[in-house]
């Protein structure tokens, strides 16, 4: 235990999606060139696929985040802010809707007595990460 008390959640946010989408299109256009006539063009198109989501996982890493008993610990491009409690006004969800999927996901938005937004980049549905969903439901 820290000065912010029991850890309730720990997690990372969900930027590093994008690179694991990059990587497996790069490997499948690898792969399909060996079925096509024109393999170059599609091999060079999977390279580059490949090297963008290397640099997406290598240079623009996923942002941390620790919701404690008695504050929220962002870690943003290895700087640490802490959010006490007390701070928080309350929580809203921005509701995303993806085109084509009847499932909402929420991402929570703390709102601070100063009426700052600050935006946690994890997001929930009825689908996935139930555990934060219930931790940041209750936090309040």
């Amino acid at each position: 235990m820290n000065d912010f008390g029991e850890l309730l959640y720990a997690g990372k946010t969900d930027s590093n999606k994008n690179g694991f989408a990059f990587i497996l299109l790069g490997i499948i256009s690898f792969v399909g060139a060996n079925f096509i006539y024109a393999k170059m063009m599609l091999m060079v198109i999977g390279g580059v696929f490949i090297l963008v989501g290397l640099y997406l996982l290598l240079f623009k890493r996923s942002d941390k985040f620790s919701i404690y008993e008695n504050a929220i610990v962002l870690t943003l491009k290895g700087q640490e802010l802490s959010i006490p409690k007390e701070e928080i006004n309350r929580i809203e969800y921005q509701e995303v809707k993806v085109r084509r999927s009847p499932v909402v996901s929420y991402y929570p938005v703390l709102i601070l007595n100063n009426e700052n937004k600050v935006l946690m980049n994890k997001a929930f549905n009825s689908m996935i990460n139930q555990d934060f969903k219930k931790v940041i439901e209750s936090y309040l």
